[in-house]
């Protein structure tokens, strides 16, 4: 496992790093460093810290865990792939979501699910394990949200 120390980076250097590191990699000190593992597939992710705006957006299957906060739009546009969230997300998780799944342990922020659509076998899944905020599921076409 590869460890990377983000304190110190911008986010498109830590993107970077990610990008090069091996299959599976450990974030500390994660600042607000945003598009973190945008569009990545194939790739095991650990975070420590908070991850800023659009935390794997356009995610095509890798998986990320985040032992922490989550800024506004996780999983932005996801096709597949899994992030667990071990804290509260921000506004607009899951935004347009094809596919893939979110765990949140926490409450989730506004708009969650907003325009989340379903493919024939494509099915994404929102599950919060706190509260969620106004607009959940907002224009919804399809696929899973679970609130418990």
């Amino acid at each position: 496992m590869d460890y990377i120390e983000a304190g110190s980076l911008s986010f498109s250097e830590l993107n970077e790093t990610i990008r090069s590191a091996g299959a599976k990699c450990r974030v500390s000190a994660c600042l607000g460093q945003r598009f973190i593992a945008a569009g990545m597939s194939r790739k095991s992710i650990e975070i420590d810290g908070i991850p800023g705006n659009a935390l794997g957006a356009y995610l095509n299957g890798a998986d990320i865990t985040v032992h922490g906060n989550a800024q506004d739009a996780v999983g932005d546009t996801m096709s597949a792939g899994r992030i667990v969230i071990h804290g509260n997300i921000g506004d607009a998780a899951g935004y347009a979501m094809r596919g893939g799944e979110i765990f949140v342990e926490g409450n989730a922020g506004y708009r969650a699910g907003i325009h989340m659509k379903e493919y024939k076998e494509h099915k994404p899944v929102i599950v919060i394990g706190g509260r969620a905020g106004s607009f959940l599921g907002e224009y919804q076409a399809g696929g899973l949200i679970l609130v418990l």
